[in-house]
C-alpha cells in the first residue's frame, strides 16, 4: 500500500515536472524542422502578421502552428512566442486571413481582433492559459 502510494505520487511529480519543462522551453528549441528549413523570403505568397494577445508558452507556438498549417493554401506559418505574432504567408486563391484567423480561434487562441473559442480555450493545458485563468 505504502509502494503504491509512493509510486503515485512520483507518477505525479514525473508528469508535471515534463508539463512545466514542456511550457517552459527555448523558443528555437522547439522550432519545427520545417521551419527551420525554410527561408521565409523564399515562400511565395501573401505576407501577414497575425497578432496572438492570448498567447503563452511553446506548446501554444505549436498549437497554433498545426492549426494553420492545416488550412488550405497556407504556405509557411512561424509563431513568435516573445513577440505574440503569427507570420504567415498563404496563397490568397485558396484562401484569406480570415479562415486563418478562425483557425487560430477554434484552437483556443485570439487572433488579432477574434476572440478564443471559449470551449477548446478553457480545455487547454494550464500554462497555456491567461495568467488570471491559470
Amino acid at each position: 500500500m505504502k509502494n503504491q502510494k509512493l509510486i503515485s505520487l512520483l507518477s505525479l511529480v514525473l508528469f508535471f515536472g515534463l508539463l512545466i519543462v514542456s511550457c517552459n522551453k527555448n523558443d528555437k528549441e522547439t522550432t519545427s524542422k520545417e521551419n527551420e528549413s525554410v527561408d521565409e523570403t523564399a515562400v511565395e505568397g501573401e505576407y501577414v502578421e497575425i497578432n496572438l494577445p492570448s498567447m503563452q508558452c511553446n506548446m501554444c507556438k505549436e498549437t497554433i502552428e498545426k492549426s494553420v498549417n492545416k488550412v488550405e493554401g497556407v504556405n509557411y506559418v512561424d509563431v513568435v512566442v516573445k513577440d505574440k505574432i503569427a507570420k504567415v504567408k498563404f496563397d490568397n486563391s485558396k484562401t484569406e486571413l480570415g479562415k486563418i484567423e478562425d483557425a487560430i480561434t477554434a484552437a483556443g487562441y485570439q487572433a488579432n481582433d477574434k476572440p478564443e473559442d471559449k470551449e477548446t480555450y478553457n480545455n487547454l493545458t494550464g500554462c497555456c492559459k491567461k495568467t488570471e485563468d491559470q
